[in-house]
């Protein structure tokens, strides 16, 4: 009986110790993404092209937790040249069905700040003479709000340390004022967020 039992130990904790081993201790994806914004006015969505960098950290093969940064910009809101940019800085917790295996579905939810700047040309200003009293210019602002994604998407392993990311869909929730003008009022915005590239995969035997 005890002859059995060390063996069974034996084998539970080899087994425990190769598992642990193949799950990678982190991961770095690095990807394109289009942000589908919804401005809660009367404007129409517009869509904003840009990229996407998440540091994952696995606590485990089915936990982990994520650090991401991503950036998009879009020049023309429904026939106006905006000249537009979104920052996003978002963390949080990850689920998966295991890192560790050649398919990896995941969900996550991330939370943290956007910073919008946009700015319009406007044109110069000339009197009945043909003088030019205003030049040329543009008119600028910025301003710093809570987001949150909420979704998921899925890894598949090419090889030890190299995956392909073909979706990450998220609804996105962002809280930006109305830009300009007196009584800004703060509004809720409900994006939608698509993003596809590669993973790098390190720390795993």
């Amino acid at each position: 009986m005890n002859r059995a039992f060390c063996v069974m130990t034996i084998g539970l904790t080899f087994g425990l110790t190769v598992f642990a081993q193949s799950t990678p201790k982190g991961d770095l994806f690095l990807g394109y993404s289009l942000l589908r914004a919804n401005s809660a006015r009367n404007i129409p969505a517009f869509s904003n092209n840009g990229g996407v960098g998440t540091f994952g950290w696995n606590l485990s093969d089915y936990f982990g937790a994520e650090a991401e940064i991503g950036g998009y910009h879009n020049g023309n809101i429904s026939g106006v040249q905006f000249d537009t940019t979104t920052m996003t800085y978002l963390f949080g917790p990850r689920a998966s069905l295991g890192r560790s295996k050649r398919a990896s579905p995941y969900l996550h939810s991330l939370f943290g700040g956007i910073h919008a700047t946009t700015s319009l040309a406007t044109p110069a200003v000339v009197n009945p003479l043909g003088q030019v009293t205003t030049p040329a210019g543009r008119v600028a602002a910025s301003q710093d709000a809570f987001a949150m994604a909420l979704g998921g998407g899925m890894d598949v392993r090419v090889t030890k340390s190299f995956s392909i990311r073909p979706i990450q869909l998220d609804y996105m929730w962002t809280r930006l004022e109305d830009f300009g003008g007196s009584g800004q009022i703060t509004r809720n915005q409900h994006n939608l967020r698509y993003a596809a590239g590669v993973t790098f995969t390190f720390g795993a035997r």
